[in-house]
């Protein structure tokens, strides 16, 4: 077998060779900016990775990888809180938790909700991570174990016509408890 040595003229020139370079670059670098920064980073300069669905997963990315722990020491609260959720209307409650810290709950209704039992991160409350949702439902309990540092806790809406208690019942490693609403 004789492999035949290419002409000179079939040899792609010096300018081919660095116009391809500059494409391979300027593609690297369209590539970087557009879906590696949102989707690794959680940075964003021109909005295609949230229309993507990319940066939301950079940004929990970016707080799960961060030691985001603010608060110090291994706190240990108990709290029952009572809320009323009003028709067409939600309530938050959230506890504090650095990442690594675990809290027990439970909760009752006088009657079925819409809840989310999620957390969001202290860098960014936009970026949220649910545990665990249902339609309607009058009760719940679990662990909550923070996977960042932030406020973990539930969300309950009233889809109903009359006015519904919640009692939430929490123990563990959480640094305060707060309530809110939507």
């Amino acid at each position: 077998m004789h492999i035949r040595k290419p002409l000179p003229q079939e040899l792609p020139t010096t300018r081919s060779l660095r116009a391809a370079a500059l494409a391979a670059v300027l593609i690297a670098t369209v590539l970087t900016v557009l879906i590696i920064l949102p989707a690794e980073r959680g940075i964003d300069p021109t909005g295609v990775g949230k229309v993507l669905g990319l940066t939301p997963m950079g940004q929990l990315k970016t707080a799960l990888a961060e030691d985001d722990a603010p608060l110090e020491g291994r706190p240990h609260q108990k709290n029952e809180t009572a809320i009323a959720v009003f028709p067409g209307h939600g309530k938050e409650i959230k506890m504090e938790m650095t990442k690594g810290f675990s809290a027990d709950y439970s909760w009752t209704s006088t009657g079925p909700l819409y809840h989310d039992t999620h957390g969001d991160v202290y860098a960014n409350s936009d970026v949220y991570l649910s545990y665990s949702i249902a339609e309607s439902v009058s009760s719940d309990s679990g662990t909550i174990t923070a996977l960042y540092g932030g406020y973990h806790g539930w969300y309950w809406k009233n889809n109903t016509r009359q006015i519904i208690t919640v009692t939430l019942t929490t123990e563990g490693e959480y640094h305060n408890i707060r309530q809110g609403h939507h």
